[in-house]
């Protein structure tokens, strides 16, 4: 058999995706690429029941859907298909608008014909949820105001539309199947929205446009941005689709189409990641030494359309945000911890994920291959996101185990996909994103199991139990390490790091970070805590003092209170699990000090993401806890090797990676201060400092 469409009801759905109101797709041959991946028969022997058709109505997305000169035949045109990727040509506009003509005494303009489609339509069409001109799609929730189960009833059309006047119901499609709910989105008019747009707008004039982008970064340089981030940022933050891009296994430099129908607040993020690796480009080195675009005008201009495009949502402002966070910062800031915005920001990029309905499994939806791969990839970087930084900056997750179902990554969401290939062409090599993605989801259980409020205030003074939930943990993380592909390993993290491949450096950091965070949850019970001071409200001390009476008990004498050292509260005797605990501490801090001190410029070079930054700061932290509370002289000498030796090696590394600053800021301001004046140090610390 040859390849065929199917948009029509000469080309049909086969009859398993029919059966199962899915999308069949035969853009590479039949058998369709869902039977062919489930090696099922793809069969066009039982055609779907014959229904009546309504006239074209000119204000319903679905009005351009149909053809009404052969009532026989129903097709999407072209632009409803995925876009084009061929180069020769500037594509037409990737979807026909959704018109708003007022019907008579507000009727619903999906029943304003002659004709009204009786019951729902038994089969869908794959349409993009993204890319519908004039609108944005929000996702109805369980428990929101238009209940998902009574939507299920309503008589959608063969796009799983229904429209009303400004406000349309779309069926995402696939849904309700078994243990999946029905899934609805509301497609809202985005001049609804228009006012709310100006009050939150941080613009003071309309330059932010297209015309400026352009100015700022001409195409040519553009096409080559983008193609430098595909290669270094799109590996550890897979982002963009390339196949809206038009880029493909042999061509990584976009046409310039796919520039002009970039949003511009996606475009200039993209823009502005790419221009730390213009070096690496020929052409672009020369132009970054003597006429460089400003990269501050580049993030400015992404906010504030970010800010201002919230309120009419597409998976552009999502994907500009999440690059907006991993944005450079300057040397001056580099040593400044990150402003509440920060995690204030990623909170907004999970209300973005979860009101475009991210969280929610979408492989079974009637969306194209394209947008169903981004939207998982999205997902997983909005997870990823909230994991590192909740954990890295100690607050409550936005994100919970209860509210999202989508599956794991795998090899199929990072396909390059073409509609004029015979089959998708494949990204062999192994995609860094995913690794990243997997140890997040340990960083979720380090917090869960150590870190929340009530595990803290359970575990602080238990040792044992935090020994034995620690255990598990770090199993996890050596089976993570043990998955990784060879070509990602390193033979010895103490021996070398040769940078084989710039980008995973900073997952390996990421790795030896989440080792560090459980052996600072074991080192919490192995001391005890001084007793807190009285506490005295001077508002509430009494104008006239009472009487002294020479048979009370006496005031507490502050300056005679005898000093409380951190006595050690875990037996500390050769082969015990205290002793065991402290030298795996101990050695976790040596294998950070090594690994780091070994990083070279090719490791600098890669991506980093932007969170590593507390990373250094909390290798800081952990070294200075391993001072305080040594237990004896010996564990004091190697607790201050550790954080001298640490201390030599932010200083030189950081002078090449102004990302080590703040962890090489936090050390300097104790030692300015003293240790001694900063700290309640047991004897044994004072004698060795």
């Amino acid at each position: 058999m040859s390849a065929r469409p199917y948009r029509s009801k000469r080309h049909r759905p086969c009859d398993q995706c029919r059966e199962r109101k899915l999308g069949c797709q035969t853009d590479d041959g039949l058998p369709c690429i869902r039977c062919r991946s489930a090696d099922l028969p793809c069969t066009f022997d039982h055609p779907p029941p014959k229904r009546l058709r309504r006239e074209s109505s000119g204000n319903c997305p679905t009005s351009t859907a149909a053809s009404s000169a052969d009532p026989e035949v129903s097709f999407l045109p072209p632009s409803w298909e995925d876009p084009p990727v061929s180069h020769s040509a500037v594509p037409q506009p990737a979807f026909a608008p959704l018109d708003d003509v007022p019907t008579a005494g507000g009727v619903s303009p999906a029943v304003s014909g002659h004709l009204v489609t009786v019951g729902r339509s038994p089969t869908q069409f794959v349409q993009s949820l993204d890319q519908l001109e004039g609108f944005s799609a929000q996702l109805f929730g369980a428990s929101a105001e238009s209940d998902p189960w009574l939507l299920r009833h309503c008589s959608f059309d063969d796009a799983g539309v229904k429209c009303f006047y400004k406000v349309h119901f779309r069926n995402a499609g696939g849904v309700p199947t078994a243990d999946k709910i029905p899934v609805h989105f509301m497609l809202a008019a985005d001049d609804l929205a228009a006012s709310a747009k100006q009050e939150t707008s941080c613009r003071v004039g309309s330059d932010t446009t297209r015309e400026e982008l352009s100015r700022l970064v001409p195409h040519d340089y553009g096409q080559r941005l983008v193609s430098l981030f595909v290669k270094y940022v799109y590996p550890a933050l897979p982002l963009i689709s390339r196949t809206q891009m038009g880029l493909t296994a042999s061509c990584s430099v976009p046409e310039t189409w796919a520039l002009e129908r970039t949003p511009v607040h996606l475009l200039a993020a993209v823009y502005a990641s790419a221009l730390p690796f213009a070096a690496h480009d020929d052409y672009l080195c020369v132009l970054q030494t003597y006429n460089p675009p400003s990269a501050d005008r580049l993030w400015r201009m992404a906010y504030e359309l970010i800010s201002e495009e919230i309120h009419t949502p597409h998976l552009a402002v999502l994907q500009a945000a999440l690059l907006y966070l991993h944005k450079p910062l300057s040397d001056a800031r580099a040593s400044v911890a990150d402003t509440p915005f920060v995690w204030s920001f990623v909170g907004t990029c999970v209300g973005l994920a979860d009101t475009l309905g991210l969280h929610i499994e979408c492989r079974m939806w009637g969306i194209p291959a394209w947008e169903k791969r981004l939207r998982r990839r999205l997902w997983w970087a909005v997870y990823a996101e909230d994991k590192w930084r909740s954990l890295l900056m100690g607050r409550p997750p936005y994100i919970h185990r209860n509210e999202w179902d989508v599956s794991e990554l795998d090899a199929a969401d990072f396909l390059y996909h073409t509609r004029t290939a015979s089959s998708p062409d494949t990204h062999p090599e192994p995609v860094p994103f995913r690794y990243l993605v997997d140890l997040a989801g340990i960083a979720e259980q380090i917090y869960e199991s150590f870190f929340t409020l009530r595990k803290s205030q359970y575990l602080s003074e238990r040792f044992q139990v935090s020994h034995d939930t620690g255990r598990p943990l770090l199993q996890s993380l050596n089976d993570w390490y043990s998955s990784l592909p060879e070509s990602f390993r390193l033979p010895n993290w103490s021996k070398s790091v040769n940078g084989q491949a710039p980008y995973p450096t900073s997952i390996h950091f990421a790795y030896l970070i989440l080792v560090l965070f459980v052996y600072r949850a074991l080192l919490r019970p192995m001391a005890r805590s001084s007793s807190p001071p009285l506490i005295f409200d001077l508002d509430e001390i009494p104008t006239t003092p009472a009487p002294i009476n020479p048979e009370d008990e006496p005031v507490l004498d502050f300056l005679n209170m005898p000093e409380i050292d951190s006595f050690p509260a875990v037996e500390l005797t050769d082969h015990s699990t205290g002793e065991s605990t402290l030298n795996s501490a101990e050695r976790c801090a040596s294998i950070v000090i090594s690994f780091t001190r070994r990083l070279t410029a090719s490791d600098f070079m890669g991506f980093w993401y932007s969170w590593s930054r507390i990373s250094f700061a909390t290798v800081s932290n952990f070294t200075l806890l391993l001072l305080v509370q040594a237990p004896n002289a010996e564990r004091a000498e190697k607790g201050n090797q550790l954080v001298e030796s640490w201390l030599r090696v932010l200083r030189v590394q950081s002078a090449s990676f102004p990302m080590m600053k703040l962890g090489l800021a936090r050390l300097d301001a104790i030692r300015w201060v003293g240790l001694s004046q900063t700290f309640v140090l047991p004897g044994c610390v004072r004698e060795i400092i």
